[in-house]
């Protein structure tokens, strides 16, 4: 047997290692409230790799980008929405939304916080944000119409867009970080917000 496949496996495990490293570091960097500079020559350093490497590993500054979203995602398990959509109590969906988003956004808020401050002043990284809120408001309006508003036949669609909206609001970052900063703990801001949910929805007639 050729040891070409061997090597290659080699070298593919040890490229998707550069890869992960490289994203905790900008991910550290990040989360370091005191560290100021967070160009790729900082992020190559704290990951003792060139600045050669990251451009080979995710080709330019806003491929790095959008590989950082996706591993805080991945961090804070938001891939676990998908389990919403198949939840047929909607009063338990509403629920697990809401815990969904706020796990995520509690798993980074530093880094999170950062990257949305820093995105008023960098379109490379407020076209990531815009992108990923616009992803969350869509879900948010699928499973209100899959497992609410269907319910609902009557009701209007200025109503419907109106409930999506605030539920919207309700699973941002920014709900959640006022919440968190002014001290109150992930759990009763999961049944803050949830309440919410259910008053909101539950006035749409």
């Amino acid at each position: 047997m050729s040891p070409r496949p061997y090597r290659m496996g080699k070298r593919q495990a040890a490229a998707a290692e550069t890869r992960a490293q490289i994203l905790e570091a900008a991910r550290q960097l990040l989360a370091d409230e005191s560290e100021i500079d967070l160009g790729m020559e900082a992020i190559a350093r704290r990951a003792d790799v060139s600045r050669l490497t990251i451009y080979y590993q995710f080709k330019s500054r806003p491929g790095l980008l959008e590989a950082l979203y996706d591993h805080l995602a991945a961090r804070g398990n938001v891939q676990s929405v998908a389990q919403v959509f198949h939840e047929p109590d909607h009063s338990v969906a509403l629920e697990k939304l809401i815990r969904t988003f706020v796990g995520f956004w509690s798993s980074d808020p530093v880094v999170i916080r950062r990257l949305r401050g820093m995105a008023t002043l960098d379109p490379d990284i407020d076209q990531g944000i815009r992108a990923r809120d616009a992803r969350r408001q869509h879900i948010a309006r699928e499973i209100l119409r899959r497992t609410v508003l269907g319910e609902k036949e009557k009701l209007g669609a200025e109503q419907q867009n109106l409930a999506a909206d605030v539920l919207s609001m309700l699973t941002s970052f920014e709900s959640y970080d006022a919440l968190a900063r002014a001290g109150h703990k992930q759990e009763a801001i999961v049944a803050t917000l949830t309440r919410v949910a259910h008053a909101v929805v539950d006035s749409a007639e």
